[in-house]
């Protein structure tokens, strides 16, 4: 994938039949959805048990733990996936070293990112 003008790679998966489009961030150690996607996702905010922490660079917001069951990028197919929904304003889903590592080489060259399993 080539790098964005802003200088982050994003990556889009499609979860539960739903595409939602990540920046790739190796500072990360999750994929955290921010609210906006997790809505779209069919998560409703007010039953989500928001009893997690993450330290973020705004400082600590409480976060809550979802399965995304069926989550693809291309013809990869991954399910059950554990994914955090930030309960503080992102305007970007992240998609941590937790899926990143999936993963067998991951290269950056020429302003792009290519990750092979």
């Amino acid at each position: 994938m080539p790098r964005s003008s802003d200088g982050h790679y994003y990556l889009t998966l499609t979860i539960d039949n739903t595409p939602v489009r990540f920046v790739v961030d190796t500072g990360a150690t999750d994929i955290v959805l921010s609210r906006q996607d997790a809505v779209r996702l069919g998560y409703d905010m007010k039953n989500l048990g928001f009893i997690g922490s993450a330290q973020t660079a705004n400082g600590r917001v409480r976060t809550a733990r979802v399965k995304l069951k069926n989550v693809q990028v291309g013809d990869i197919t991954d399910g059950s996936l554990s994914a955090w929904v930030n309960e503080g304003e992102m305007d970007k889903s992240l998609l941590g070293m937790a899926y990143i590592n999936r993963f067998n080489r991951i290269e950056i060259a020429d302003s792009k990112l290519v990750l092979t399993r």
